[in-house]
């Protein structure tokens, strides 16, 4: 017999982004770290790629590939820090891989 196709489904993977506003005097004696990246629905592994854009991001921000979260660094100064992160599922039996999902996330300290 001839071998079944199967027809896989799109993905249902719904991503929410989350730029943030924080005071440098929150920063001063502890880090702080919130929820830049909500994934919904995904079908299989989900895939992070995280770019900090310029030295000033790379050295304040650090993104958990795990939780979706952004922590920022204690005594970060002021100015606005940029990431850019792309979001994909790798999809599984039923379901293949999502479109990309890109956004530069802005963490403004002031």
């Amino acid at each position: 017999a001839p071998a079944q196709t199967v027809t896989k489904k799109a993905n249902t993977l719904k991503v929410v982004f989350k730029n943030k506003t924080i005071k440098a005097k929150k920063l001063k004696k502890k880090a702080f770290a919130y929820k830049a990246v909500k994934v919904k629905a995904a079908k299989g592994t989900v895939v992070y790629t995280v770019k900090p854009i310029g030295k000033k991001a790379k050295k304040a921000l650090k993104f958990n590939k795990k939780t979706g979260k952004i922590k920022i660094k204690k005594k970060t100064k002021r100015g606005v820090y940029k990431m850019k992160i792309t979001v994909k599922a790798k999809g599984n039996a039923q379901y293949k891989a999502s479109k990309k999902f890109t956004k530069t996330i802005k963490v403004k300290v002031k």
